[in-house]
């Protein structure tokens, strides 16, 4: 008995000893990352699908961030016609950030870094892109997506079953991905912030100016117009002669609402002319002239112009103009024709 004991004290003492080694130490804690970083390992279907999945699905954020800050004048308008925003900033500011957060995943996804959070995020986006398109298809207030700005023009009704195939797809990937949990990489991290800082700067490489929105814009009454030029209109004089402008845009839908009390004011005898300013490309314009067949002209103007008439203020806006000079102004209403009558 009391050589059994000493027995189990020595082999006590030599586990303790054994705990305490540096080399048995540097081991356990190689182990413990080893296990963290890798374990459950996939294999066969499990390891590629999720990862064939997560990168078609960067390649789509990709081509999506690059068409938007290629013409992001555009996707701004485009983002404008659905009706949820209106203030130039506020839009500008979302369709900047967009595009970051589209490059970021576009480049996180293929990767395959840190894919539950990455397919996570992308599933939540695809969420929002769906409810977004079905509420303008629900409206009609959009008749372009501004999915891929003008590189693939769709409505968007065809945008909101793509964003639900997307959507599913996504979960699809994140389901095959389980509870495996690939090695980290600094370098696949580092490439990943580096995707979103690019992606931060992406519009700049294009014809993005900061002038549009750092630039102090008139709130209206008293501001100089003489300099707009106007295509598609003969016979304009913003000199001398008395008009109504009508800022619109023509996808959006508070601006289709009031074509008929334009209309009418338009028809009316003893007020001045009606003329709509736009910056929606030729052909729709004239898509319009021809759908909508509206009383008044519709003269196409640059950007800039467009921003500056329209100032702080939310779409449609009526202004009345004599002498080259804006003297009253109305915001996503008409003026009474009565009020307009010398």
């Amino acid at each position: 008995m009391r050589d059994a004991s000493r027995g189990e004290r020595a082999n006590s003492v030599d586990e303790r000893k054994h705990i305490t080694d540096p080399t048995y130490q540097e081991l356990m804690r190689e182990a413990k990352l080893h296990s963290r970083n890798e374990t459950p390992k996939a294999y066969g279907w499990r390891a590629w699908v999720p990862r064939l999945l997560t990168g078609a699905l960067g390649v789509v954020f990709l081509v999506s961030a690059l068409s938007k800050a290629g013409d992001f004048g555009l996707f701004v308008r485009q983002m404008r016609a659905y009706g949820i925003l209106s203030n130039h900033l506020l839009l500008t500011a979302g369709a900047w950030g967009l595009i970051t957060l589209e490059f970021g995943l576009g480049i996180g996804l293929p990767v395959y870094n840190r894919p539950r959070y990455m397919l996570s995020l992308t599933a939540l986006l695809f969420l929002v892109f769906l409810g977004a398109t079905s509420w303008a298809t629900l409206n009609g207030v959009a008749e372009e997506c501004g999915c891929f700005g003008a590189w693939l023009k769709r409505t968007p009704k065809q945008a909101a079953i793509e964003n639900l195939i997307l959507l599913f797809l996504a979960i699809l990937a994140w389901l095959a991905h389980g509870n495996t949990q690939p090695r980290r990489s600094r370098a696949k991290t580092w490439a990943v912030a580096t995707a979103f800082l690019i992606g931060s700067l992406l519009p700049l490489g294009f014809d993005f100016s900061f002038q549009r929105i750092s630039e102090s814009h008139p709130k209206g009454i008293g501001a100089d117009i003489r300099q707009v030029e106007i295509e598609g209109v003969a016979g304009i004089d913003l000199n001398s002669t008395p008009y109504l402008l009508a800022v619109i845009d023509l996808d959006c839908g508070h601006c289709l609402e009031l074509v008929e009390a334009l209309n009418a004011l338009a028809e009316e005898p003893g007020i001045p002319s009606v003329i709509g300013l736009c910056i929606n490309a030729e052909d729709r314009r004239r898509r319009f002239m021809e759908e909508y067949e509206p009383a008044f002209p519709i003269g196409r103007i640059r950007e800039d112009d467009f921003l500056r008439l329209l100032a702080d203020a939310d779409l449609p806006r009526i202004l009345y103009v004599r002498d080259g000079r804006i003297h009253q102004a109305w915001n996503q209403s008409v003026p009474d024709k009565e009020a307009l009558k010398p």
